[in-house]
């Protein structure tokens, strides 16, 4: 009923695991109506690998009970929707790549970051590195808005969890206040020294 940690190599059933989990837990009703169990992973291929599986293993029945989504989009969902409390009610906007290379490609890798910062400060133009920190720094900020998405999303499941940084680590941390986290994992394939 807690929090949980699956273990394995790649092909050893992490997701399906996690996906009869998913099943059992709408089965037995214990979510509420508009509730959801939110899948998220890094890439965009596996999101859609995990939706085509979901659609096997739940079929249409459950379909609308699991949103499957990137730690990114997810990111970009409530910042769009509620970055605006973190610059005073002043919206935010996408920092397009390109521009974000001009105006970035100067600068040492410190500076840069100071930079991506002031311009989200200043101007409400939000760099794509920002996401996990920014959405992790407005769920704690506001107890309010974190009880909202985790009454919504009462259980997470986290894939790829061997990947996840320190930003990303607190934004999950401010949802596992209130959901359950199933997290997979497989330390043999980090991508990542952290």
């Amino acid at each position: 009923d807690g929090n949980l940690i699956v273990l394995g190599g790649p092909g050893s059933g992490k997701t399906t695991i996690a996906l009869l989990k998913a099943d059992r837990e709408i089965s037995d009703g214990n979510l509420r109506p508009g509730q959801q169990i939110l899948f998220l992973s890094f890439a965009r291929a596996t999101i859609a690998r995990v939706a085509q599986q979901a659609d096997k293993l739940l079929g249409r029945k459950y379909g609308d009970r699991l949103e499957t989504n990137t730690y990114h989009g997810f990111a970009w969902n409530l910042l769009r929707s509620h970055g605006y409390l973190l610059r005073a009610g002043r919206g935010i906007q996408l920092l397009p790549p390109p521009e974000a290379a001009a105006r970035l490609a100067d600068l040492d890798s410190d500076a840069r970051h100071s930079e991506k910062r002031r311009l989200f400060a200043d101007d409400g133009l939000l760099h794509f590195d920002l996401f996990a920190e920014l959405s992790g720094t407005l769920l704690t900020k506001s107890k309010s808005l974190c009880k909202t998405f985790c009454d919504a999303y009462p259980i997470i499941i986290l894939d790829e969890f061997q990947d996840t940084n320190k930003e990303e680590w607190e934004l999950i941390q401010a949802l596992g206040k209130h959901s359950r986290l199933i997290a997979l994992a497989d330390a043999d394939q980090r991508i990542y020294e952290f």
